[in-house]
């Protein structure tokens, strides 16, 4: 893993088996944009769009229950 990646996940969606998800968590927008400034992740994009289609997410998490009450 790289600096600031806290994990990362590839699914296979279970509808539609040549279907693959990416999953990263990164500690924060700034640590997303030095992945992006990475030679490998501009090599992925280079390429990424004549193999598979690309929908790029940034998300918040949402807290949806306390488990304090």
């Amino acid at each position: 893993m790289e600096p600031g990646n806290l994990r990362w996940d590839v699914w296979r969606d279970q509808a539609k088996a040549g279907r693959y998800v990416l999953d990263e968590l990164y500690v924060d927008n700034a640590a997303v944009a030095e992945h992006r400034d990475t030679p490998h992740f501009k090599d992925y994009l280079s390429k990424i769009n004549d193999l598979a289609e690309r929908n790029a997410f940034v998300l918040d998490p949402v807290l949806v229950a306390n488990k304090n009450g």
